[in-house]
């Protein structure tokens, strides 16, 4: 286990409030952009492409190719988000957008199953009066800031709630930082890992934690990699019967009170038409909690992307949750861990 003990002072360690406002971050796109996109679907069109076959080369966008290396970069080398805005989502149908959307995509990486559903495109929409315990992207509840299952993640905002539904999102760089300057010794547990709990997603005849412990922080390569969603950590300690020790709750308390710090994290509305792409490795997200009005006309609605990138992040195979990349589909299921599903984990 190689732990870093030193600051690390690349892009990455950012803090919210030195950030400054939206305006100082995000990046507009432009005419130029937009005219890339019609050609795009004109060839998509022309060549029976949909977005279930869509590939790279499929999506050819030379006139901002250069930009759309820029993104990435910024994503996997620099600060570990970018957050574009200013996507006119009059000028095209729900299908072109995502379409653009996927396409886009495919110049970061690999779209993954997000859930048992399979679902590639995730639709990101309160479920829960069909099912009160549907999983946190089908949900209206708050989400703490944690990471999802896949090196980067991408929210494309389409519509906003009656209220609520803030966004926020923190450096794991800079929560390792403070630790080191703070409380180095419970660098080792958080280096160690925990199991966890697998949501109730995992494939037949698998367990229902991780057989093995997923570090929250990597330190491979000269680069840091973070996984963290406290949820999962608990409830895996709960159904294996292995209790935290007092070290490891001090370590887990540490980063989940530096992570939720004003003075660490930034927070914004994704407001329609913006999108943000992140890397999971670096950034960890959450969600204040949001109220939908259907009937005035509000309900939120974001598009979810999970992209695998091969040969991306040096990260260890063990802070992956499952055998295979994103979340294998499973026919008759639905993404809802908690409730019964838990219990009876629990129960035996």
């Amino acid at each position: 286990m190689n732990i870093c003990r030193e600051l690390i002072a690349d892009r990455s360690a950012w803090k919210g409030p030195e950030l400054g406002s939206k305006d100082e971050y995000a990046l507009e796109l432009t005419p130029h952009h937009f005219a890339a996109f019609d050609a795009a679907l004109a060839r998509l069109r022309d060549g029976g492409v949909t977005l279930d076959s869509m590939e790279r080369q499929d999506f050819d966008v030379p006139e901002i190719a250069g930009d759309l290396a820029q993104w990435f970069a910024e994503v996997q080398e620099g600060r570990g988000f970018v957050l574009l805005r200013g996507f006119p989502l009059e000028r095209y149908s729900a299908e072109e957008i995502e379409l653009i959307y996927w396409g886009i995509g495919t110049h970061m990486g690999i779209g993954v199953s997000q859930s048992v559903l399979g679902d590639r495109l995730g639709h990101v929409t309160d479920h829960s009066k069909q099912d009160p315990n549907a999983r946190a992207y089908r949900n209206a509840r708050e989400l703490g800031l944690h990471t999802d299952f896949s090196e980067i993640v991408s929210l494309f905002s389409l519509a906003k709630a009656k209220r609520g539904g803030l966004s926020r999102i923190a450096s794991a760089t800079t929560v390792h930082n403070e630790i080191v300057k703070r409380h180095p010794s419970l660098l080792e547990p958080l280096y160690a890992g925990f199991p966890y709990y697998r949501s109730g997603e995992q494939g037949p005849g698998e367990a229902p934690v991780t057989p093995w412990k997923v570090p929250v922080f990597s330190f491979l390569d000269g680069k840091l990699s973070a996984r963290y969603i406290r949820e999962y950590i608990n409830r895996g300690a709960e159904i294996s019967g292995d209790a935290l020790d007092s070290l490891m709750l001090q370590a887990l308390d540490l980063f989940e009170s530096l992570a939720n710090s004003p003075d660490i994290y930034l927070e914004f509305m994704l407001e329609p038409g913006e999108v943000l792409f992140q890397n999971n490795f670096v950034t960890m997200h959450a969600r204040t909690a949001f109220e939908d009005d259907e009937a005035a006309g509000f309900k939120r609605h974001l598009l979810r992307l999970w992209l695998d990138v091969p040969s991306g992040r040096p990260a260890p195979q063990e802070m992956e949750l499952f055998e295979s990349t994103g979340i294998a589909p499973q026919e008759g299921q639905t993404p809802s861990g908690s409730g019964d599903v838990y219990k009876q984990y629990v129960a035996n």
